[in-house]
């Protein structure tokens, strides 16, 4: 489900189940064609769909982080995973379809950080959705990622 599908009186009706909020970030740095901006954005979506459609009712695609820039880009994510929390969020899973970042998000302080790149979907689709459900359901039985 995506924040544009959600309206101020279903919230609360919505808010017991939709417990996790994915945070996609694209990555780019305002130095991109604009095609290449536009692979970008696909590429995102594309990752998503691992999420939204086989989640749908459990978690919330919150708007993306476009530009990421540097030491920044990680303080940047952060304190919007942590608004997210404080929002009533109980986990933040942060998804790019960009390969550059995958250090960068990985020690972000959301609950799960997924980088999904076409390549990787392109190879080995059936193992992805394999290891993303395997660590969501990690996730909501509260057992230790490590």
């Amino acid at each position: 489900m995506k924040f544009s599908d959600v309206n101020e009186k279903t919230w609360d009706d919505l808010r017991p189940y939709v417990d996790t909020c994915l945070l996609p970030v694209t990555g780019i740095t305002g130095a991109e064609q604009p095609w290449e901006a536009t692979c970008a954005l696909e590429d995102l979506r594309d990752a998503l769909d691992l999420f939204e459609i086989p989640y749908k009712g459990r978690v919330l695609t919150y708007p993306a982080l476009h530009y990421v820039l540097g030491d920044s880009g990680l303080e940047h994510v952060n304190t919007v995973c942590a608004q997210l929390k404080a929002s009533g969020f109980a986990f933040v899973v942060v998804v790019s379809a960009n390969a550059d970042l995958a250090d960068l998000l990985s020690h972000t302080q959301a609950d799960l950080a997924f980088t999904l790149t076409p390549d990787l979907l392109t190879e080995s689709l059936p193992a992805e959705k394999k290891r993303i459900a395997e660590k969501l359901m990690l996730l909501w039985a509260g057992k230790n990622q490590e």
